[in-house]
């Protein structure tokens, strides 16, 4: 809707207020052509006054009475657009005649948007506005009804409302059939022409400063549909400081150059100059906010459709980043079913991805480092996700009942990139939960369901980082913990990691990471029913008492796994702490540190031959408590 405002009731309004000026011309009636920058033409068939046909030497004497002028047959082609009024009102304009000739001199050398910083006007009226967009071989057409500005001064409109608007798409293409839509009302506040016309005609950069075309923008009720039976409806969008800067292209150049043609048959040549072109368009656009509320669209399929819903969502930008958040997204297929309380996506940047295409448009784009170029994205929320898959043929639930998976909550921190890669990252799971069918197919589920588990309710984190100048990557913590089951954390660092392991090219990535080490690990096992249900399993496929089995695991561990180690001090104290940890469960920890400071490499430990020469080189502690 945003980019239909852009290119059709502005750009309207724009012809509108030039066209206003037209009095200053020398013949009443006279037809009028006008070649507008970037290409543009305004053409106009009559030029009068409102309640009768004054003499044109008149005229100036009418204006000063706060006459209202109408143009007829107002069109204005830019670009690949075309907006027709068949008719347009000025009220209340007081320019000079002198002004009023200034503004719409052909000859003139001023720029539009000093012109338009002269227009004036209470109001500017349009019963009907059509505006046809050509994008290859379709056209988009959009007529909106009852178009009003209010109070325009020195350029500046306080308001432009339209009652609403209806919209086709015709295209070259039988198959895909016409698109049509309809809009509520629209309204604007605080619309720049002068801004408007500086965006369109004037060269700049990344130093030039931003410019604001729109204040506010509205839209109620929109509903469109598409060829198959598809619609999408929008309750309402809201959006709030729409501009940009000006860009070493003018924007209306630029946008005439990317929508002429067909992009799908365009030559090589032609689809990188583009890519340059929407590269600094899209980083000269900028956004405050907009919100989208009731948003529903179907799909009818072929007999089986898909149904997809969102209560609310808000987009924000401030100091280069965004923020993105969606509120009660549903999804309902033959898929499954999909239910999301909340998503937000904050820290969010296109200057990556706006950075790629630029060096596609220099030729200078290696496919190997397209990671590079992936937008950014600094957190990533989720509320009380619900996910329901069928689990019989065919999504037929009387074959089995579907399988539900849910998240109370979930958080992901990305930061520090590296060629793409975020080098400190944190991950934070609350309640991944699920049902353990009586008699599941899955091996690892068949053993939870043997266990006595119905349910699974899991939390995890994992939060690590990469220090550059000593070569190391910290897990400062990676947890697993589940409901009635109990927690495994453990924390490492790891050395010999230089950047060599972010290369794109998976051959030196890879043979980076043979020279990587392990410097310190540290693992801590809390039981919280899982090792009692274990060893309750095992005891009766033994038939065994829990006990009896619990003292063999005991024996085992004191005697088996200083064998295996080496029989060192470090090893038989291992020993000693699982088997404490065996007779009574609680919680065990184990710690180990390589004797070299440049920690145990991995490839060394692959070669040494036996888990006790492994063993030797660590200083090992445990402890059950």
């Amino acid at each position: 809707m945003t980019r239909w405002k852009r290119t059709g009731m502005a750009r309207a309004l724009f012809a509108a207020a030039a066209c206003g000026a037209l009095v200053g011309g020398d013949t009443l009636g006279a037809a009028v052509s006008l070649a507008l920058p970037g290409g543009g033409r305004l053409e106009i068939g009559r030029v009068g006054i409102a309640g009768g046909s004054a003499p044109w030497s008149l005229v100036g004497a009418a204006l000063a009475q706060d006459a209202t002028v109408v143009l007829d047959d107002v069109s204005l082609k830019f670009g690949t657009t075309l907006v027709k009024a068949p008719r347009i009102e000025v009220g209340g304009t007081r320019l000079s005649r002198a002004d009023l000739q200034a503004l719409l001199d052909p000859a003139g050398s001023e720029p539009w948007a000093a012109r338009l910083a002269r227009l004036s006007a209470a109001t500017l009226a349009a019963p009907l506005l059509r505006v046809e967009q050509a994008v290859g071989d379709q056209v988009q057409v959009t007529v909106y009804r009852d178009v009003l500005a209010r109070d325009l001064v020195a350029g500046r409109a306080r308001s432009l409302d339209a009652a609403g608007a209806v919209l086709t798409i015709e295209g070259a293409k039988p198959e895909a059939g016409p698109g049509s839509g309809a809009y509520g009302r629209i309204a604007v506040a605080d619309l720049d022409l002068v801004g408007l016309a500086r965006l369109l005609t004037e060269r700049g950069g990344p130093d030039a400063p931003a410019i604001r075309v729109y204040g506010t923008v509205a839209v109620e009720d929109v509903a469109l549909s598409g060829p198959k039976g598809a619609t999408l409806r929008i309750g309402r969008i809201d959006g709030r400081d729409f501009g940009g800067r000006p860009t070493a292209t003018p924007w209306a150049e630029a946008l005439g150059l990317l929508t002429a043609g067909d992009p799908e048959t365009a030559p090589p040549p032609e689809r990188v100059r583009n890519a340059g072109l929407a590269a600094d368009l899209l980083d000269a656009v900028a956004v405050g906010t907009i919100e989208l509320r009731d948003i529903a669209v179907t799909d009818p399929g072929d007999g089986a459709p898909t149904r997809f819903g969102l209560s609310r969502v808000t987009y924000a930008s401030e100091g280069g980043t965004a923020t993105l958040r969606s509120e009660a997204m549903s999804l309902d297929g033959p898929a499954g079913r999909f239910g999301l309380k909340g998503l937000t996506l904050s820290g969010l940047s296109l200057k990556p991805a706006l950075e790629g295409l630029r060096r596609h448009a220099a030729g200078g784009l290696d496919p190997a480092e397209m990671r590079r170029y992936v937008p950014l994205v600094g957190r990533a929320t989720v509320e009380s996700l619900d996910l329901d898959i069928p689990a019989g043929p065919g999504g037929d639930p009387a074959a089995a009942p579907p399988l539900h998976l849910g998240l109370r909550g979930a958080a992901l921190d990305l930061s520090a990139l590296r060629d793409g890669i975020p080098t400190a990252t944190r991950l934070a799971l609350d309640g991944l939960t699920f049902a353990v069918p009586p008699a599941p197919g899955n091996a690892a589920l068949a053993n939870l369901a043997s266990l006595g588990y119905r349910a699974v309710d899991l939390s995890g984190v994992l939060d690590s980082s990469w220090n550059e100048e000593a070569r190391e990557v910290s897990v400062r913590e990676f947890s697993v913990t589940g409901k009635e089951m109990g927690t495994a954390r453990l924390t490492a660092t790891f050395g010999g990691i230089g950047r060599e392991v972010f290369n794109p090219d998976t051959a030196v990535s890879s043979l980076a990471l043979l020279g990587a080490s392990a410097k310190a690990l540290a693992l801590t096992i809390e039981n919280n029913g899982l090792f009692e249900r274990f060893l309750g399993e095992q005891a009766k496929a033994a038939s065994l008492k829990a006990a009896e089995l619990q003292r063999e695991y005991s024996t085992a561990a004191t005697l088996g796994i200083p064998a295996v180690l080496g029989n060192s001090p470090s090893a038989k104290a291992l020993g000693a702490a699982v088997a404490r940890f065996v007779t009574k469960p609680g919680r065990l920890t184990i710690t180990a540190a390589a004797k070299d400071p440049a920690g145990l490499g991995f490839l060394e430990a692959s070669t040494v031959g036996s888990p006790g020469k492994v063993f030797d080189r660590l200083n090992v502690t445990a402890t059950a408590e």
